[in-house]
């Protein structure tokens, strides 16, 4: 009897346009529920894993040998941020893709980019 190995897992990264204009607490609010609608799809479908919006606040990018170069982040001439992460579980890529076409963002000028995890065993 062979064991069937666990769906994959992929990291959904959450970029948005700095050059976004802040939303009203009505518009806010409208987009929170999107979210969460979506994600609650996705947990009564045993997809989602977890995942966090990023703080709204000053990061550190270590370079070089050992982090030996610290810089400020993120940065002001990006013209794209980082907003938050999810981890899913798909049977597939092209079904992780498929289930990022549902996210909220695209809805504001975000986009999503669908990364698999590799598996690490210590």
């Amino acid at each position: 009897m062979s064991k069937k190995s666990p769906a994959p897992t992929y990291m959904f990264l959450f970029r948005s346009s700095k050059a976004m204009p802040d939303p009203s607490p009505e518009e806010m609010q409208a987009v929170f529920g999107q979210w969460m609608t979506w994600i609650e799809t996705m947990k009564k479908k045993g997809q989602y894993l977890g995942g966090d919006p990023l703080e709204d606040a000053p990061g550190k990018v270590l370079r070089g040998p050992r982090g030996g170069k610290v810089t400020d982040g993120p940065f002001a001439e990006a013209k794209e941020i980082v907003g938050g992460y999810m981890l899913i579980k798909a049977a597939s890529f092209a079904e992780a893709v498929k289930i990022a076409k549902g996210a909220p963002s695209y809805n504001y000028g975000g986009c999503v980019e669908v990364r698999q995890l590799m598996p690490f065993h210590m």
